[in-house]
């Protein structure tokens, strides 16, 4: 089903980001991409081609002047950027709000800190693979010294692993974070990705080889306690649990066809998290 459009008409021919090897027809479809990745919204978006491109394929003449104007004067990318979210109406004004917050979160920083924070809002925002692409790539260029630095994205790069289930990957990660900043924070994740890599008699002989990491090791059981509290209480852990009940009485199909379900509905979740 083809989007509403409040402004202009969807074009013939697509205006491609090369950036993103995306390719948007209607100026609907633009706001939607500036809403989601914001981490475009640089002096890369300060294009001819997109002016002339709303003008003549979205029929927008008043809005690519204005844009013009814009280039020729200012070339600020954020009033270039707020011109179309605000002349398009497609957004809400605390989505508009939160673009701009993002551009004040971007003064003054240079390319390389910008960098970071657009690996870090992919992480945050789920996307995971897309983030530890990121991640990998500011790390082969970070400069020499940057322990503290160094750390805070090897640790952010492990959660990326976890969070796709790569538990022996975020391990070496939290492992190299926890070497270059000795954060506790780092030393618990390495060892809870350790407790969630390893059956328990062998995360038992690893914590007992590796007495540094004892004290962390009591934490970890607390937290991961707590979590499996938690989960016994979520709807999909009664569910499961339903589930099972149905196939031990007898009730196969119910059982295969609710499995089934849940299998569909986690690997769209993780497909999402691929993305």
């Amino acid at each position: 089903m083809p989007p509403l459009l409040t402004v202009g008409h969807r074009a013939p021919t697509p205006y491609i980001f090369n950036r993103l090897l995306v390719s948007v027809y209607s100026i609907e479809e633009l706001c939607y991409l500036f809403k989601t990745n914001p981490f475009i919204l640089d002096s890369g978006v300060l294009d001819r081609r997109l002016t002339a491109w709303l003008a003549e394929a979205c029929g927008l003449p008043d809005l690519a002047k204005s844009l013009e104007i814009i280039l020729k004067k200012s070339k600020s990318p954020e009033e270039f950027i707020m011109t179309i979210l605000e002349y398009a109406g497609y957004l809400s004004p605390g989505e508009i709000n939160r673009i701009a917050d993002i551009f004040n979160g971007n003064i003054g920083l240079n390319d390389y800190e910008k960098e970071i924070n657009r690996a870090d809002f992919l992480l945050n925002s789920g996307k995971y693979q897309r983030a530890r692409h990121e991640y990998d790539r500011i790390l082969m260029n970070i400069p020499a010294g940057e322990r503290l630095l160094s750390g805070r994205l090897y640790h952010n790069r492990g959660v990326t692993m976890a969070r796709l289930f790569l538990f022996e990957q975020a391990a070496e990660s939290f492992l190299k974070a926890y070497e270059l900043s000795n954060s506790p924070e780092s030393g618990r994740a390495y060892l809870a990705s350790i407790r969630l890599n390893m059956d328990e008699v062998d995360y038992i002989r690893f914590i007992s080889e590796h007495p540094s990491f004892h004290d962390f090791s009591l934490e970890v059981e607390h937290i991961y306690n707590q979590a499996m509290s938690v989960y016994n209480e979520t709807d999909a852990k009664i569910e499961l649990d339903e589930l099972i009940l149905d196939k031990a009485m007898g009730n196969g199909n119910s059982y295969n066809t609710g499995i089934e379900f849940m299998i569909k509905e986690a690997k769209k979740k993780y497909c999402n998290a691929v993305d």
